[in-house]
């Protein structure tokens, strides 16, 4: 077990300091940043509106302000991308781009490698 907490450690703690993929330190800058990648990893085609994301986030957790900046800078560094919304031209989604889906998909492969191997040795 202790293995197991030391890896999940060392992998959060990298991403946000060590690592140099800056699409990873993205994810894992804040807890606000994981929430909503991965609220918009949950939407149906993986995309989700401004709007969207501050109904379903309690302000309490994310102000409106902070949600914005957060997708601004995703989109910035290429993790998300910026649609427009063909039946309301005032609505814009924000969808994973390739690279972000990947980093998401891979990152979960070893967060379940990491449990499995945690269930065998319990």
């Amino acid at each position: 077990m202790q293995k197991t907490f030391f890896k999940l450690y060392a992998d959060l703690h990298n991403a946000t300091y060590k690592d140099s993929d800056p699409l990873k330190s993205f994810l894992f800058r804040t807890k606000q940043h994981a929430i909503i990648i991965f609220f918009i990893a949950s939407q149906n085609k993986k995309q989700s509106t401004l709007e969207q994301i501050c109904y379903n986030i309690s302000p309490k957790v994310i102000s409106r302000s902070t949600v914005q900046n957060i997708l601004k800078d995703g989109v910035k560094i290429n993790f998300l991308e910026k649609k427009l919304n063909d039946k309301d031209k005032r609505s814009k989604y924000f969808s994973l781009s390739k690279s972000g889906i990947n980093l998401l998909e891979n990152w979960a492969s070893q967060q379940s490698e990491t449990f499995e191997n945690f269930k065998r040795s319990a």
